[in-house]
C-alpha cells in the first residue's frame, strides 16, 4: 500500500505571497477579495506567526493575473506582494493516503533525487498537492509515477 492512486497536473499557475501581513485579519481579508472578484485561488500556505506577522502563500491560475493584480492593488498599498508564474501544480490522490505513512516523504525525496525543487506544498488526508516550476512538470510527473508505481 503506497497511498496514492491517481497523480494529475495542471499548467500555468502563479503563487502570490505576502509577508508581514497581521495573523487575524489579512488572510481573511485577502481570500475574501479574490472571491469577491471571482479569482478561484488554491493551495494556500500560511506561515506559523512570528511576533505579530505571518508569511502566507497561495496559488491561482495565470489568466487571473491582470484581475489579481487589480485585486491586490485595492487592499495592498504598504507592500508590494511577491508575485511569481511558470509554475505547474502537481495533485497526488488516494484515498488510503489517510491511513499510510510517508506518502509525502516519498514524493518528496523523489523529486529531490531528480533535483526539482518544491516552492509550495499543501495537504489533505487525500491529496498532497505540490508547486513545481513549469519546466519540470513532465520529469515531475514521470518522477512521481516510478515512485509511486503508477
Amino acid at each position: 500500500m503506497n497511498g496514492v492512486t491517481k497523480i494529475t497536473s495542471e499548467p500555468d499557475i502563479m503563487m502570490i505571497t505576502l509577508t508581514n501581513a497581521e495573523p487575524a485579519a489579512s488572510l481573511a481579508e485577502v481570500l475574501t477579495a479574490f472571491a469577491e472578484n471571482g479569482i478561484v485561488v488554491d493551495m494556500i500556505c500560511q506561515s506559523a506567526p512570528r511576533a505579530a506577522t505571518i508569511d502566507f502563500s497561495f496559488t491561482t491560475s495565470a489568466s487571473y493575473f491582470d484581475a489579481a493584480m487589480q485585486t491586490i492593488a485595492s487592499f495592498r498599498a504598504d507592500a508590494a506582494p511577491l508575485i511569481s508564474s511558470g509554475y505547474s501544480k502537481l495533485n497526488l490522490f488516494g484515498e488510503e493516503m489517510v491511513t499510510s505513512c510517508g506518502v509525502a516523504a516519498r514524493a518528496l525525496r523523489a523529486l529531490r533525487d531528480a533535483e526539482i525543487e518544491v516552492s509550495l506544498i499543501t495537504t489533505s488526508d487525500l491529496d498532497i498537492s505540490l508547486l513545481v516550476r513549469a519546466e519540470n512538470e513532465d520529469r515531475a510527473l514521470r518522477v512521481l509515477h516510478e515512485a509511486f508505481e503508477l
